[in-house]
């Protein structure tokens, strides 16, 4: 008996010595628990000892990997064996199960230990004195474990507290979150759900929020801002500031152990003070972003200001737009009369089909609507599928009236921010007058340079470009057309047949002269064309061409007279001057008047 009890004091004070070391902040309690069986192994003069820990109504193997012959649960334990906390079960003579017990009674963990051999066990007050200790000894290393635990968990909620509250970097708090998770909860898998941001973290456990097709739980954590409970040992807690909730943090338990109170609790303060911190870095990054903005728009209207050509401001404001939203495909349009006009500065996307179907989707929209247009997801919207789902659209309203609109695009879906919605409408608000005042004033210089009837130009902007060309090319011909008796065609058939047909003569010249040069309206019947960069025999040959396809194409018919001159650099013999060059040409008209009209007349013939 002496013996028995001598050894059961040296049991105890081992286990006294194992929860001194697990005092230390430095203990591993798997060490611990590893001694601990080895002292049992020693003590009962066993070969092998197996330890479950009770979780979910379930018995699990502790350290498997170190125990592959034991089964991962205890299969055998019973609903009786739970409502008895102190039970010693024997198993014939070669096993005994120790059933330990937390304080409150609830079950704790099962002690499973084999012996080899017919050898039998210690008496019955031996083990239960083993097991009382042993429970005892779990629960004091429970109890400091969990107390270590809170400790090194808050020792890393207050270091990474201070972190947060130094940096206003999204992505730097964000990795922040993650280390400290992973330093915490080195066993746990775990997620961050984001919305509404768009950032790259590579492998990092960080995704966007799919409001779609969330988890219920996460869903009910993100919308009602409280820590949910979800299926196989999920927890969501959300990601909470004063202003907002700006994702959900996901926790799910891989080490068989429920989340206690102190678990959660201590999840709730670490997404907490994420989400505060999450917050203020957003903050901080939309006030930036709004500073941006602004010296955007400031730079923007300063240069609409400029009394810039139409292509000139549209091209600008395409650069613009693409600065700040990286945008897939930028379209304008104008629209007049009901009709509209893509500019020629616009994506090439939207003159091809596919892009003309968002025109026309965005067109009806806001004439209907006179709203600009932000969606996320256009695939619904259309019969085939969306190439672009990314949608923004802003209406250009010039006194009270629609004068066009710009449409942008992105290839993924929810590609564009509120943010960047309110900033486009900004853009084109600030750069719907500069558009038409610069439609207008085209418009006007077009109006002075055009001829009001036949829509040539009008005979000084043809001065001027001669000019121009006798400035900077080496040679250029001038051809001056009369319509042959063209008084008979007002006597005979009235003044509106006579503005017919020279509008289809005009018509007609402008159509063969086509991109060689510049057709004019010299004055009442009388035409001209001017052809930079081209020769006598070139010139000629589009000369005849016109000759022979006017009385052809025209009706009544009618026939021209032609005069040629031409100008070349460094040659003496040469009209020196736009003045000349027309002389010369008004001359050989004159001939071919002369000699019988309805033909060319070359100034040198």
């Amino acid at each position: 008996m002496y013996v028995i009890k001598h050894a059961l004091h040296e049991y105890k004070s081992k286990l006294f010595d194992l929860i001194y070391e697990e005092m230390s902040p430095e203990a591993d309690q798997s060490v611990q628990l590893q001694k601990w069986l080895t002292v049992v192994k020693d003590y009962l003069e066993i070969d092998r000892a197996f330890l479950y820990f009770y979780t979910n109504s379930t018995y699990y193997l502790y350290q498997p990997h170190q125990n592959g012959e034991a089964p991962l649960t205890l299969a055998e334990a019973r609903e009786e064996y739970h409502l008895r906390p102190v039970l010693i079960e024997k198993d014939e003579v070669s096993s005994i199960k120790f059933h330990l017990s937390k304080k409150d009674g609830s079950p704790l963990a099962i002690l499973l230990v084999k012996k080899e051999g017919a050898g039998g066990w210690a008496d019955e007050s031996l083990l239960h004195s083993f097991w009382k200790a042993s429970n005892q000894f779990l629960q004091h290393t429970g109890g400091i474990q969990t107390v270590l635990e809170d400790e090194r968990r808050y020792r890393e909620l207050f270091k990474v507290t201070e972190i947060f509250h130094s940096t206003r970097d999204v992505r730097t708090l964000l990795v922040q979150i993650i280390e400290t998770l992973r330093e915490v909860f080195p066993v746990d898998e775990f997620h961050l759900l984001l919305s509404n941001d768009r950032y790259e973290f590579g492998e990092l456990p960080i995704k966007n929020f799919d409001f779609d097709h969330a988890n219920e739980s996460a869903m009910q954590a993100f919308v009602n801002g409280s820590i949910e409970s979800g299926e196989e040992d999920v927890l969501y807690a959300p990601l909470k500031g004063k202003q907002g909730i700006y994702g959900v943090l996901e926790v799910q338990s891989m080490s068989h152990a429920t989340f206690t109170d102190h678990k959660i609790e201590f999840i709730r303060l670490l997404a907490y003070t994420a989400g505060s911190a999450l917050e203020n870095a957003k903050l901080y990054e939309q006030s930036k972003r709004l500073i941006t903005d602004l010296q955007l728009i400031n730079e923007t209207s300063h240069q609409l200001n400029l009394n810039l050509r139409l292509s000139e401001t549209v091209m600008f404001l395409k650069k613009q737009i693409k600065r700040s939203f990286h945008a897939s495909a930028i379209g304008f349009v104008l629209l007049e009369k009901g009709e509209y006009t893509i500019l020629d500065e616009s994506s090439p996307l939207f003159f091809e089909e596919k892009g003309r179907n968002y025109i026309s989707y965005v067109k009806e929209r806001i004439e209907k609507e006179r709203d600009a247009i932000f969606l996320g997801d256009v695939s619904d919207r259309f019969e085939t599928a969306a190439d672009f789902p990314s949608i923004m659209a802003a209406p250009m309203i010039q006194n009270e009236v629609l004068i066009g609109f710009c449409v942008v695009l992105h290839k993924e879906p929810y590609m564009f921010s509120f943010d960047m919605y309110k900033l486009l409408q900004s853009f084109i608000h600030h750069s719907t007058l500069a558009i038409t005042n610069a439609t207008l004033r085209e418009k006007l210089e077009h109006m002075v340079i055009t001829d009001h009837m036949t829509k040539l130009f009008a005979r000084n902007y043809l001065d001027d470009e001669m000019e121009s060309s006798m400035n900077k090319d080496d040679l250029g011909t001038l051809l001056l057309m009369d319509i042959d008796d063209f008084k008979s065609i007002n006597d005979n058939y009235g003044h509106q047949i006579g503005d017919e047909v020279i509008i289809k003569v005009s018509n007609l010249i402008k159509g063969i002269v086509s991109h060689h040069g510049f057709v004019a309206r010299w004055g009442g019947e009388e035409l001209a064309a001017y052809l930079p960069s081209m020769g006598r025999e070139k010139g000629l040959e589009i000369a005849r061409r016109i000759i022979k396809d006017i009385p052809l194409k025209t009706s009544p018919s009618v026939t021209l007279s032609c005069g040629l001159s031409i100008w070349r650099k460094n040659d003496d013999t040469c009209p020196k001057s736009v003045k000349e060059l027309v002389k010369k040409a008004d001359e050989a008209l004159y001939s071919a008047k002369n000699n019988g009209k309805n033909q060319v007349v070359n100034d040198c013939d």
